[in-house]
């Protein structure tokens, strides 16, 4: 923690304090102690685990994360609290700011952090008023493949698309990763920004950037028939169960996939290549009617997606649903023999 109280009451930041006085935890009022090094941010520490309200093991990273977002609100004037531990929700967001009667919460997750605990803080905040910020450090940074750790923190806007908000501390820096989309069997797209300070990034998220799905070019439509060749030959889970399906109804699974793998990228809601269950859908329609007919849910297993609070997945299923049935007008549905 970066701040604690002194004999009087008042509260000191860790920089200020003094090896040889005492200080005490603003929750539990417990003793805590002052340490001041050169490879952390100064902080204070408990004596033992015996308080809930704080984390003890914070990393540099999120000592000096802290210190940054409550610079950049005091750069804008706003009243700043760190480690502020609110009552009626019982919990204290790493930062706090204050203006024009509004509170907003930044969380600053370096952690992992299941999605029930993100979606329990989340609720409280909005239960209570407070407008809210998950930036995330570098443990959670988005290269070429999605994961669920990840995906849990992501958000849509019709300026961004789906988006993440990190904070790099040795930069001093957020950098915004938007339009963020997937394709089937290549790695994750997206684009990213940088922002200096908080103004920047608000004026950033304001900003309509005029997000569109990329289309898979012809040098990436190769790369997906030799991975899927690839994951063929090595017996891939995935792709056995979805041959499978297939050979048990009399479809091809060659032509089945060539139908699913989509020719331009899509959602990143998608826990496995979105063509798996539309293979699966496929080898159990005998008619483009009967595919109609069927709901996404009726195909889409939890294990097909992640679990993403702030995403509307039922719609977005049903979007992808609509446009994979509306490409299969010339597709050669398998017929029963019964």
């Amino acid at each position: 923690m970066l701040y604690a109280k002194n004999q009087t009451g008042a509260l000191v930041v860790a920089t200020d304090a003094y090896k040889n006085e005492k200080y005490f935890c603003p929750s539990c009022l417990g003793p805590v102690i002052v340490k001041q090094g050169n490879l952390k941010a100064a902080h204070y520490a408990h004596h033992s685990h015996s308080c809930h309200a704080f984390s003890e093991g914070e990393t540099a990273e999120h000592l000096k994360g802290k210190k940054l977002l409550a610079n950049w609100c005091a750069q804008l004037n706003w009243q700043v609290q760190i480690e502020a531990y609110q009552i009626d929700l019982r919990q204290r967001p790493d930062v706090l700011g204050i203006h024009d009667g509004k509170r907003v919460a930044f969380e600053f997750q370096c952690a992992p952090l299941s999605a029930a605990e993100m979606q329990r803080r989340s609720s409280g905040y909005l239960k209570d008023g407070f407008s809210y910020l998950w930036v995330l450090g570098r443990r959670h940074y988005l290269k070429h493949r999605l994961t669920q750790q990840i995906a849990q923190f992501i958000r849509w806007h019709h300026n961004l698309g789906f988006y993440l908000i990190f904070l790099d501390t040795v930069y001093e820096r957020f950098e915004v990763l938007y339009g963020i989309q997937m394709a089937d069997l290549l790695p994750v797209k997206y684009m990213r920004f940088f922002a200096r300070n908080l103004q920047q990034l608000t004026a950033f998220l304001h900003t309509d950037h005029y997000i569109r799905f990329f289309g898979v070019t012809q040098n990436e439509r190769l790369k997906q028939k030799q991975s899927l060749l690839y994951k063929c030959r090595a017996c891939d889970q995935q792709i056995y169960q979805a041959q499978e399906a297939c050979y048990v109804n009399k479809i091809s699974f060659a032509t089945a996939a060539a139908q699913s793998i989509q020719t331009c990228y899509y959602p990143p809601v998608f826990r496995k290549p979105a063509f798996i269950w539309k293979v699966r859908a496929l080898a159990n329609c005998t008619s483009q009617k009967m595919l109609r007919q069927l709901a996404p849910s009726q195909i889409l297993g939890t294990a097909d997606l992640f679990l993403m609070p702030f995403i509307d997945i039922s719609k977005v299923c049903l979007l992808e649903w609509e446009r994979f049935v509306n490409q299969l007008e010339n597709f050669a549905f398998h017929k029963n023999d019964g």
